[in-house]
């Protein structure tokens, strides 16, 4: 199942690095911009979503059953969805969400949403985009800002609202702010503002939400490979990234920088993945979305990219092929 294939993403070395072929999950070319994947262990469903659609979804990967939920009424655009700590909800019914203008909470049963306080004001061409939840609870999501010519300047920021309901900016001068994790020992945290091309690691003070000592830790991202979206780590310590315009998601070691192995969409999907998770027993499968961003639905099928905006996963026995392993478990949103 897996064979392989060529990168150069580590220092501009050449070298060889075992890849796989993602499978079909949910066909879905109604979707402009699939994001957002997360696993709810409340519910055992993966949460997703189609960020310009405004559209959040709950797929059950055991039946295929894919609910959709359409939050337009509310906002433009609903950019990331994180579940609550099951001793703010047991049942699965609520989770936090970011909207074009800032956190929310949305419940899947009475389909009504209630927007959190402290938001900040976000500009006429800014929008929040995607987001994280770390140990102790807190949801940190940043925005993006176009300019007139609605290309990413870095006027955007970074985030994070506390148990406690305030919000504090925690990073200026942000490009696309994107994908956002923390390692099992509370210690570090890795960010992806896209259009660096590079992912970052911060030292991270458990108690206060506080970072410091920014270091770039994996490079060589841009248009020949794809730029760093979403980002997830596995139980190993590895980190996933996914990489938009590059067909795939590749698994890093975040110590040195090096490319360990790829898991690449069909090439009908496209070349626009964007955020990648662990979900399933024990956290064992690997779930892909994908974007056709700048294409209508048509204009994709035409090109022969019919699955662009679709999900995609591995099963777990096919990542063991290539060395990797299960994932870490997501963190929840503590309310108070």
């Amino acid at each position: 199942h897996y064979s392989p294939s060529f990168s150069s993403l580590a220092g501009g070395m050449d070298f060889e690095v075992q890849a796989i072929e993602a499978e079909i999950c949910l066909k879905r070319p109604a979707t402009d911009l699939g994001e957002g994947s997360i696993w709810d262990v409340r519910t055992a469903r993966l949460l997703w979503l189609d960020i310009p659609n405004a559209k959040l979804f709950r797929l059950d990967p055991t039946t295929g059953e894919n609910e959709e939920h359409d939050l337009s009424a509310y906002s433009t655009h609903v950019s990331s969805v994180v579940p609550l700590d099951a001793n703010d909800d047991p049942s699965g019914d609520r989770v936090g969400v970011t909207l074009r203008e800032g956190f929310a909470l949305y419940n899947f049963r009475t389909k009504d949403l209630e927007n959190l306080g402290g938001n900040p004001q976000v500009a006429e061409r800014e929008r929040f985009n995607d987001g994280k939840v770390d140990p102790q609870g807190r949801y940190w999501a940043g925005t993006f800002t176009k300019n007139e010519a609605l290309e990413p300047v870095p006027n955007g920021s970074l985030y994070r609202r506390n148990p406690s309901g305030s919000v504090d900016m925690v990073l200026s001068g942000v490009g696309i702010s994107n994908g956002i994790t923390w390692t099992k020992d509370g210690r570090t945290m890795y960010y992806n503002d896209t259009i660096t091309a590079q992912v970052d690691a911060f030292a991270f003070d458990a108690e206060t939400g506080d970072i410091s000592n920014r270091r770039t830790c994996i490079k060589g991202f841009g248009e020949a490979n794809g730029w760093p979206d979403g980002c997830c780590l596995d139980a190993d310590g590895m980190l996933w990234v996914a990489r938009f315009n590059g067909g795939c998601a590749g698994r890093y070691d975040p110590a040195s920088g090096k490319l360990l192995a790829e898991v690449r969409v069909p090439e009908a999907a496209g070349k626009q993945v964007t955020s990648v998770a662990f979900g399933g027993d024990g956290f064992g499968d690997l779930f892909l979305t994908t974007a056709r961003e700048g294409k209508t639905a048509a204009q994709a099928a035409a090109e022969g990219q019919d699955l662009a905006g679709s999900l995609f996963f591995v099963p777990r026995a096919r990542l063991a092929g290539i060395g990797a392993v299960p994932g870490q478990p997501p963190n929840a949103l503590r309310l108070n």
